[in-house]
């Protein structure tokens, strides 16, 4: 694994200070639109991981405050439903249902995002909130590593096994809670349960982790028209995740760190605004803006190649584990518990055979516990051979730049779209486009070509007023390639936290910090 350097974390540090801190939200608060909160949730269902605490807590009341439906996946039974009674009482909706999965063992992860997909009918957006730091290196019987397990082998199970739900939504979205110490580490596409790491350093997995999820937030971007993708860093905000993962941290900047609240501020405006979706799918964001997900002259772009190397490599742990599953070996499986308020009478017959666990049921949260039949849904397409996104991070701007509007002396320089474009590659852009262009003209006919081929016509005065009519009132139709837009491009970031510490901030990652702000400020 790349290890991060001194320059790396001195530009943390330095950027951290300055806006990841509650006074760099404050600061960055000035520009938020109220309105853009003001959103009716009703009869939406949202899923957000890590939701007993911190972050995904926070982010959960915000949303029930609107009348959303919430599915709280969470690990610690306790903890989540009094997380689960705080929701109800402090918003008044009831309609919050509690699933109790762990996260770092994958074949329940798999059978129960099976068993879900099955019995319900559509998921508006699916938040991945839920991380772990562990110190220590542990494996399970496949061999996956647990950071590993719940940092990216989970994210991609429930996006890839819930994107037919996604689909299914008017406006599908999926925000990845990541963290500012990715800023920090290079991509290592080959060692993911960290086999090579001596010693083990449970806050480098973590952020190597979190550029892992930056990577796979661009390319399902690439992948799924549909849904809208986006990942996000929180900042440094004082949740139960940063006090246990990382307490010298904590101690030395408790004063000055965010509040949830705060943290989580971006998390809800990425899964609800309209505003959000202004923005082109698979960006980075930082207090509702996007940003890079790298600092300049830090060396950590990776390859076409090295993305494709990850994602195939992430597919196949998942394959073979689902394949382990499907084949029927013996797991544990998750319980989820029903709301008191609304207990619904079930069948006894709902959970015995195939044609009843394909039923969609309004909210079957009390049958969850029961085995599943499986197959329940077919298994997960496999990835191309050779995954090709639309460019790697090395050839596009990981973001977009404000509105023309409201930088107007952007324009009049002449600056490209994406400030974080390098400059050659937008010489290489602008003549591709010239040159396409160019030949699109070449070969439309003009109506000064159209004169000089077509003969004349001597026969009658009436023919030559109707050739001359007609030449004059041709208006050539431009050309496609004309037309086309500029590819946009896009990445990610990162978080972090300490073991089944369900928050995902980006406040555990006390290692570095950024020197020039990237986009211009307003």
């Amino acid at each position: 694994m790349t290890t991060n350097s001194w320059y790396r974390r001195s530009l943390f540090n330095y950027k951290g200070n300055r806006e990841y801190t509650r006074t760099g939200y404050e600061a960055a608060s000035v520009r938020f639109v109220a309105e853009d909160l003001e959103v009716d949730c009703s009869d939406k269902h949202f899923m957000i991981t890590g939701s007993n605490s911190g972050i995904g807590l926070q982010t959960a009341l915000e949303v029930a405050r609107r009348g959303g439906v919430i599915h709280m996946v969470c690990r610690n039974r306790d903890a989540a439903t009094k997380a689960r009674s705080e929701i109800i009482t402090t918003t008044g909706n009831d309609k919050i249902h509690l699933h109790i999965v762990d996260l770092s063992k994958p074949r329940e992860v798999i059978a129960w995002a099976q068993r879900f997909a099955a019995q319900h009918e559509r998921l508006d957006v699916l938040v991945h909130n839920a991380g772990c730091m562990v110190h220590e290196r542990r494996v399970d019987e496949d061999g996956v590593e647990c950071n590993f397990a719940v940092n990216t082998l989970a994210v991609h199970i429930l996006t890839i096994t819930f994107m037919p739900l996604l689909h299914r939504s008017e406006e599908p979205r999926m925000v990845m809670v990541s963290s500012a110490g990715l800023l920090c580490v290079r991509l290592d596409p080959h060692d993911l349960m960290h086999a090579n790491m001596e010693p083990f350093a449970g806050n480098l997995v973590y952020s190597q982790n979190k550029r892992q999820q930056v990577v796979m937030t661009l390319w399902y971007a690439q992948h799924y028209n549909k849904v809208h993708f986006s990942s996000m860093h929180p900042g440094w905000a004082d949740t139960p995740a940063v006090r246990t993962s990382i307490p010298q941290f904590y101690e030395m900047m408790k004063d000055n760190l965010r509040t949830p609240a705060q943290g989580a501020d971006t998390v809800v405006w990425l899964a609800i605004s309209k505003a959000a979706l202004k923005h082109p799918s698979g960006l980075f964001f930082q207090d509702r803006e996007p940003v890079s997900t790298h600092f300049p002259l830090a060396w950590t772009k990776s390859s076409i190649e090295e993305e494709d190397i990850l994602i195939n490599n992430i597919q196949e742990v998942y394959s073979q584990i689902y394949n382990k599953v499907m084949a029927g070996a013996s797991i544990s499986p998750p319980s989820t518990e029903a709301p008191p308020p609304e207990p619904e009478p079930q069948a006894t017959e709902d959970n015995k055979g195939p044609e009843s666990a394909e039923k969609t049921l309004p909210h079957p949260l009390a049958t969850e516990s029961e085995p599943a039949e499986f197959p329940v849904l077919p298994p997960p397409p496999p990835p191309a051979e050779k995954v090709v996104p639309v460019k790697s991070e090395v050839q596009v701007a990981e973001v977009h730049s404000p509105p023309a509007s409201s930088h107007p002396e952007d324009t009049s320089k002449g600056a490209s779209k994406n400030p974080f474009e390098d400059p050659s590659e937008d010489e290489d852009g602008s003549e591709d486009d010239t040159n396409e262009k160019d030949k699109s003209e070449d070969a439309r006919p003009t109506p000064t070509m159209q004169e000089k081929t077509e003969p004349a016509i001597d026969n009658t005065k009436l023919d030559e007023t109707k050739e001359t009519k007609e030449t004059k009132d041709f208006e050539p139709i431009p050309s496609p390639l004309e037309r086309t837009d500029a590819t946009v491009e896009v990445k990610t970031s990162a978080d972090g936290k300490k073991e089944d510490l369900q928050d995902g901030d980006g406040d555990d990652d006390s290692s570095s910090a950024s020197i020039e702000q990237v986009i211009p400020e307003p």
